[in-house]
């Protein structure tokens, strides 16, 4: 019997990894004109692959084993950054099977980007390769990777300051939402969202939050492998 929670888990995957499969398909098929789309992104197959503009920033995709934890951390580095409007984003993945997303309706998702900002999404990036994306409007932008968001990868992105949709608490990781809702962040990622180190304001302060700033019980695994 497929249950509420693992018909959900399937749907919000398929849309983020294979929903908006177009995108994806147009993103590494054509060629680019030179700039950075505001839904595609860039995507740099291979380290030699020379990027329309050069980064201000870098946030590498990550995982680290977690004993005696069989699954492993999966996260963004640093999970909480402050860049300006206008300035361009690295994602690297230096280890495999990892997306790029925002919270946004398009996708299934509840709204946690400024008003305005489109549904904007990376493929699965293989290792080596990496994805450019410039933050234009000002505000919060939560952001989530489509395969491990339920073991906690996700990240806030604040462009000049902490206002807009993203800027208010997501609901806890628990109980799911009515069926036919936008989904918000789910389980462990709901609960590394609400950690107080990533504050929009503490961004703001800081600049950067690593993943080891944020508290253990933020990271506790709330899905487990069935037997």
């Amino acid at each position: 019997m497929v249950t509420r929670r693992a018909f959900i888990g399937s749907v919000a995957g398929a849309l983020v990894v294979g929903g908006v499969g177009g995108y994806f398909g147009r993103n590494l098929l054509t060629p680019s004109t030179g700039g950075i789309d505001p839904v595609l992104g860039f995507t740099g197959l291979s380290l030699q692959t020379a990027p329309p503009r050069q980064p201000d920033h870098e946030v590498q995709l990550n995982i680290r084993p977690r004993p005696p934890v069989p699954i492993p951390e999966f996260y963004f580095e640093p999970t909480g950054l402050l860049v300006q409007p206008g300035q361009t984003v690295r994602f690297s993945a230096v280890t495999p099977h990892h997306s790029v997303s925002d919270f946004h309706p398009l996708h299934g998702r509840d709204l946690r980007v400024p008003d305005g900002v489109p549904a904007f999404s990376s493929p699965v990036l293989p290792v080596g390769s990496y994805w450019l994306y410039t933050f234009e409007k000002e505000g919060v932008y939560d952001l989530f990777c489509g395969p491990h968001e339920y073991f906690g990868m996700v990240m806030r992105v604040v462009v000049g300051s902490a206002t807009g949709p993203g800027a208010s608490p997501p609901p806890p990781p628990i109980p799911l939402p009515e069926e036919g809702a936008t989904l918000p962040p789910l389980l462990t990622g709901a609960a590394v969202l609400r950690d107080p180190a990533l504050d929009g304001n503490n961004i703001v302060q800081k600049g950067t939050v690593t993943w080891d700033e944020l508290s253990a019980d933020s990271k506790k695994l709330l899905l487990a492998l069935a037997p």
